[in-house]
């Protein structure tokens, strides 16, 4: 079975996201090959020249060893404003020539921009097309006057795929009114494989004794982007002169980068503020060991558009390491785990911040 994957972000370094779960598994069965085109959004890609040569990666492997997934990654210009138009003009061609050389099974999409083209070709050449939609697609999109013409192209998709799927009830509701067919709508769930729990105990004690992290500390633990509505600053600025009079012996261990990660490293500097341990990014295969060293998981977002309806798969993680939550209570994260999940819920950022003090106190009855 041939599949392949359109997705308008960096396979290789954003995420983990669900699919890499999905795929990079899939990946490994000998009757199916998962082929993925994506697009350089990290601008990683260099050259001496304006043009950026087509690049094919061979078993990239995010979430599990030795997978087989295949992503291609089309030419464009190392222009700003071009580089995303030339890069959609070569995708039509790459598609094209997966269709002719190896005509997929099915397409799955997690692209407004690819997934148009992809859909185009379902269309023509009488390929099943799947829309999987993990997010708000057009709510990303940070021009905001492209915000209008985004949406119109999700709902077009939304409307027309053979099959949408989404991961919380939120997220059916949402496409329904965007267009979708209910019986067009299956709900798949998140979820991790519990072989990603297993803490290497030699890899944790060098971590922790590398990190500086004694059994004293009280350990706070935040991963993934550095969304700037993630509340990180907030969060070290409520802490700082607790930590510096000596009343908490608190260490905010961050784990990941992008978004305001160089201006937090700047900030931690400015203020002196060695408690707050950054990371940058980690390989995905070490993160155990990481959110082993945490007291107390984070998924401090604010409620925006962005956030309302979803429910990031780190909650997930979290909770199948045993490790407490603490969440803003996000609607679809209240909707899809409930006030009986054995999260912690605070009303609002504020104080989900404030609850951490008293979370500090109560480290041997988490």
């Amino acid at each position: 079975m041939n599949i392949l994957v359109l997705q308008e972000t960096d396979w290789l370094t954003r995420g983990p996201h669900i699919q890499h779960h999905i795929f990079e598994r899939l990946s490994k069965l000998p009757s199916i090959k998962i082929t993925v085109i994506d697009y350089d959004i990290e601008k990683k890609m260099r050259s001496n020249s304006l043009f950026i040569k087509r690049k094919e990666y061979r078993k990239t492997s995010r979430t599990i060893k030795n997978s087989k997934v295949i992503v291609i990654r089309s030419a464009h210009l190392q222009v700003t404003y071009l580089r995303r138009i030339t890069s959609l003009i070569s995708n039509f061609f790459e598609i094209l020539k997966i269709i002719r050389r190896n005509r997929p099974d099915v397409i799955i999409d997690y692209s407004m921009t690819t997934g148009s083209i992809g859909f185009i070709f379902a269309r023509l050449f009488h390929i099943p097309f799947i829309f999987h939609y993990i997010d708000i697609l057009h709510q990303l999109v940070n021009i905001s006057y492209l915000q209008k013409f985004a949406r119109a192209v999700s709902r077009v998709l939304l409307k027309h795929s053979d099959l949408v799927l989404i991961y919380t009830i939120l997220h059916q509701n949402y496409v329904i009114r965007e267009g979708t067919s209910p019986q067009n709508v299956k709900i798949i769930r998140n979820g991790i494989s519990l072989e990603n729990t297993i803490v290497d105990e030699k890899k944790f004690n060098i971590l922790k004794e590398k990190l500086s992290i004694s059994d004293q500390d009280f350990v706070i633990f935040f991963m993934g982007y550095l969304y700037d509505f993630a509340g990180l600053k907030e969060i070290i600025d409520f802490y700082h002169h607790y930590v510096e009079n000596g009343k908490f012996n608190l260490k905010f261990l961050i784990v990941g980068d992008g978004g305001i990660y160089n201006d937090l490293v700047r900030y931690v500097k400015e203020i002196k503020a060695d408690w707050v341990i950054l990371t940058g990014r980690v390989p995905y295969f070490e993160i155990t060991e990481y959110i082993h060293l945490a007291d107390l998981c984070l998924l401090s977002f604010k409620i925006n558009s962005v956030t309302r309806e979803i429910t990031p798969i780190k909650v997930i993680e979290y909770m199948a390491m045993k490790k407490p939550v603490l969440s803003n209570s996000l609607p679809g994260v209240v909707l899809d785990l409930g006030e009986e999940s054995g999260v912690i819920f605070g009303k609002n950022q504020v104080d989900l911040i404030s609850k951490i003090k008293d979370l500090i106190l109560l480290k041997e009855e988490l």
